[in-house]
């Protein structure tokens, strides 16, 4: 039996949407939402403010499946 390769197409790319904003305020790094600008995390270190604003998620924009039906 022979196997035949044949191209695929490329997938298509993810919306470079950044996952959060940084702001330097006064001496803090501060990880907020980059649509309504709640606070995600904040550290006088800029690595982990940006590590702590690509793990949360915002809970006003984008709310979990649970508490976007009501269900507490």
């Amino acid at each position: 039996m022979q196997h035949r390769s044949y191209p695929t197409r490329p997938g298509t790319p993810a919306p470079a949407v950044p996952p959060f904003a940084l702001h330097l305020l006064h001496g803090v790094w501060v990880a907020s939402c980059p649509d309504c600008g709640h606070e995600l995390g904040r550290s006088r270190d800029q690595e982990a403010a940006e590590r702590a604003g690509e793990r949360r998620r915002c809970p006003i924009c984008q709310p979990t499946h649970q508490h976007a039906q009501g269900v507490a």
